[in-house]
């Protein structure tokens, strides 16, 4: 004979897992004349007319071009507030979280002391020095330590990782699907007001590295070039440009020549804007039209400026009709500043 109990009907409807209650958005729904008028604060400046609170960017390169240099001037004029190059300081100075994954303490420190960061906003979670101290690692590619950076981070604030790939294993670079992981705890940062910028390596055809779908999400992405001139390790001369700048004009997003002196163990630099064919698709996309009114601009010869024109229209990147120079229509060139 089965000794097996017999459930009751009134244990069977307790024991039966509840149904979760239906998502309701209806409190949420706003109707255009409601949103219209809606009081929605502007977000803050944080450094130029490109970077403003809450986005997230990529800082992007090939090895060695200078990326981390970059990087580093960046979130030190915005612990100062300052101004950097051509780019307008910020409306405050902010907190910024610098998360490093790759290069050695030492080496940090030694670049720390020539740029002169001596801010205490200015806070540092080093792979090493977390390994020293606690003997643990770090993989964003986890949630927990997702949430670990999240806890040391509030509303304002500015997290930097440096870089990517050695900050997250196990993440496939080139699967969309893949990216969906970090791209979850990457909105949460938006919608808790912190600015997030990464450092990316460029791949073998000069763009950004990984699956296409971490573009969609970025509200700029700053390509850095190497155009050193000759080879002292003293001086690198860096030139950046936007591959994506959502939120800005053309003219506020131009590209910039950067030229970085270490002498003595200091960091100096100078910074102008940059003449070339990418600058000259930055005017275009601002809609100067006349090869005379770039030639100016630009501050070269018109005949240097009918060869960056012909070469960016083979490129497939502007169109040229009749005198005029125009972006091309529905493309990301005339698309992606707006």
């Amino acid at each position: 004979m089965s000794n097996a109990r017999i459930i009751t009907p009134a244990e069977a409807t307790t024991s039966a897992p509840t149904a979760p209650a239906p998502l309701d958005y209806s409190a949420a729904l706003l109707t255009s004349p409601e949103l219209s008028g809606m009081d929605v604060p502007k977000r803050p400046a944080l450094l130029g007319k490109w970077l403003k609170e809450a986005d997230l960017g990529f800082v992007f390169a090939a090895r060695g071009v200078g990326k981390t240099w970059m990087t580093m001037l960046i979130a030190n004029a915005l612990v100062d507030g300052a101004k950097l190059g051509e780019w307008e300081a910020g409306e405050a100075p902010r907190k910024v979280l610098y998360v490093d994954g790759e290069m050695s303490l030492a080496d940090s420190q030694e670049r720390i002391n020539a740029i002169g960061i001596t801010a205490p906003g200015f806070v540092w979670l080093h792979h090493e020095h977390l390994f020293q101290t606690t003997e643990q690692t770090m993989n964003i590619g986890k949630p927990e330590c997702q949430d670990a950076i999240s806890a040391q981070l509030q509303s304002g604030d500015v997290l930097i990782l440096d870089n990517l790939s050695a900050l997250c294993r196990g993440v496939a670079e080139n699967d969309n699907d893949n990216w969906e992981t970090l791209l979850n705890w990457l909105f949460a940062f938006r919608r808790r007001q912190v600015t997030v910028i990464i450092v990316h390596h460029a791949g073998r055809n000069g763009e950004m590295r990984g699956a296409s779908r971490r573009e969609d999400a970025a509200n700029w992405i700053l390509r850095l070039q190497d155009d050193t001139e000759n080879d002292d390790d003293r001086v690198k001369a860096i030139v950046s440009t936007f591959a994506k700048a959502r939120g800005c004009k053309p003219q506020d997003a131009m590209p910039l020549r950067w030229v970085i002196h270490i002498h003595d163990g200091k960091l100096t630099f100078t910074c102008k804007p940059h003449s070339g064919p990418d600058a000259l698709a930055a005017h275009i996309r601002a809609g100067v039209e006349s090869a005379t009114k770039c030639a100016e601009l630009l501050g070269v010869a018109k005949g240097t400026i009918s060869k960056w024109a012909q070469r960016l229209k083979k490129d497939g990147r502007i169109r040229i009709e009749g005198n005029k120079y125009l972006p091309l229509k529905g493309s990301a060139e005339d698309d992606e500043c707006e």
